[in-house]
């Protein structure tokens, strides 16, 4: 047995129903604790993020203000495990389980908009180099030893999850689709991905500012597109979905405690991992700016979460579903090409593939960020020049490499940000609650 599969083996029992219950658990608490925040101000997290100057902050002293923290966000949130994730869950626990990851992402939300808030709480008592996560963790009993664990854990699901396994599916899908070598692939993201980072964080900001909205509204066409065609069967899709949500049996087989199980278990651990809330992510790059209002920040970042779990991923399962592909025995990406190739034909390989790249590409470049402040809290401040070179050689070594075997250790590292990030909320929640209510005063 090689490292990959003991990686993937306890990473299978990290992430086995005990946890993703405590997760799940976690999500409804800070909920309820909150006063269903996710709810009561989804309107007000619109507003803010597309208000004119939302926010200012100094890009070149690595201070992003909250629009520029949102596409951020948004960039590395939406990622190829919402093209892949989706119809993983699906082909293994029904159209069922993307009901459950609805669920679970909304409850989930409360955990994003927590996250942030602290972030900026603290931030303005601080200086950049003292905030995110990573400094309101360290308040915490043991905070220094919890604050480098999760500074480790942080850097390790950067690397692997947000750069090498991204990069990993580009070299793969212009191999497959468009017949580029792997090693061309792999050259010209070295250069691509080199050229950004280097350019530090102003040039990460632009980057994503223009390739975020060109990324989500592609996919948005297609699926729309995908849909209209099926638009007959979008009904008896969401059918589909309800009914396996709440007798899966029918769909799985075998016992209804059984096949419950496996359509709940799948549709929490996509929820889980496709918002990432509750990991601390999002607060890293919230918690740069200073002087900004720790609930206006917590209810714009909730927003994101909207948007990957509820939009992308939703239509994602409903045009595999609609398409009627979705147990056609093919899984992961392949599953979504078959979805598109009911209305594109020999097109939807080409457009896919697309879709992998430019989704790909804004993820480990807003990754980078994310990145660079866990580097930067583990390592002295004379190596900081060393982390772009390191990021870029990681980009072509996923490229040209089986990286998906190194996929295991991404989920080990994400459970371990989400333990240490929850423990921080909680003890802080008294905090979390009393600037919210002050906010709603203000506000009424």
């Amino acid at each position: 047995m090689d490292i990959s599969q003991i990686l993937a083996q306890v990473d299978a029992q990290i992430w086995s129903m005990p946890f993703l219950i405590f997760f799940f658990g976690s999500c409804v608490f800070m909920t309820l604790q909150l006063g269903f925040v996710q709810f009561r101000y989804f309107l007000e997290s619109i507003r803010l993020v597309f208000k004119p100057q939302a926010g200012s902050g100094s890009v070149s002293s690595g201070q992003l203000s909250p629009f520029q923290a949102f596409m951020n966000t948004l960039g590395g949130n939406i990622g190829n495990g919402s093209l892949s994730g989706i119809p993983v869950a699906i082909a293994a626990g029904g159209p069922g389980a993307i009901v459950w990851l609805l669920v679970m992402s909304t409850f989930a939300i409360s955990l994003r908009f927590s996250e942030v808030f602290l972030a900026t709480h603290f931030s303005d008592k601080s200086t950049p180099q003292k905030s995110g996560p990573m400094y309101y963790i360290s308040l915490l009993p043991a905070g220094a030893i919890l604050a480098s664990l999760f500074s480790i854990f942080g850097f390790a699901f950067m690397i692997i999850g947000g750069n090498m396994v991204q990069c990993n599916a580009v070299g793969g899908a212009l191999a497959r689709s468009w017949h580029i070598d792997v090693n061309i692939t792999a050259g010209v993201i070295f250069a691509l991905v080199g050229y950004i980072v280097l350019g530090g964080s102003g040039r990460i900001v632009k980057f994503l500012d223009k390739l975020v909205p060109v990324k989500v509204f592609g996919f948005l066409i297609s699926a729309l597109i995908v849909l209209a065609y099926h638009w007959k069967t979008v009904p008896l899709a969401l059918y589909v979905m309800v009914g396996s949500a709440i007798q899966p049996q029918a769909i799985l087989g075998g016992t209804f405690a059984f096949a419950m199980q496996q359509v709940i278990k799948w549709g929490f651990l996509v929820g889980s991992n496709a918002g990432e809330s509750g990991l601390g992510t999002a607060a890293i790059a919230f918690g740069t700016g200073k002087g900004q209002d720790p609930v206006k920040n917590g209810i714009m970042s909730m927003l994101s979460v909207f948007i990957n779990t509820h939009v992308v991923c939703f239509l994602v399962a409903l045009s595999v579903v609609a398409s009627g592909v979705w147990n056609n025995g093919e899984t992961s990406i392949m599953l979504l090409i078959s979805a598109y190739e009911t209305v594109f034909g020999f097109m939807a390989g080409w457009i896919v593939s697309s879709l992998v790249v430019i989704f790909a590409t804004s993820a480990v470049v807003a990754f980078a960020f994310i990145a660079k402040a866990c580097w930067d809290a583990l390592f002295p401040k004379q190596l900081s020049f060393a982390f772009p070179i390191f990021y870029t050689v990681c980009a072509f070594g996923g490229t040209v490499m089986n990286a998906k075997k190194l996929i295991g250790a991404c989920g080990i590292a994400a459970a371990g940000l989400f333990v240490i990030n929850v423990i921080a909320l909680f003890w802080f929640v008294k905090i979390i609650k009393t600037g919210l209510n002050s906010y709603r005063k203000k506000h009424a």
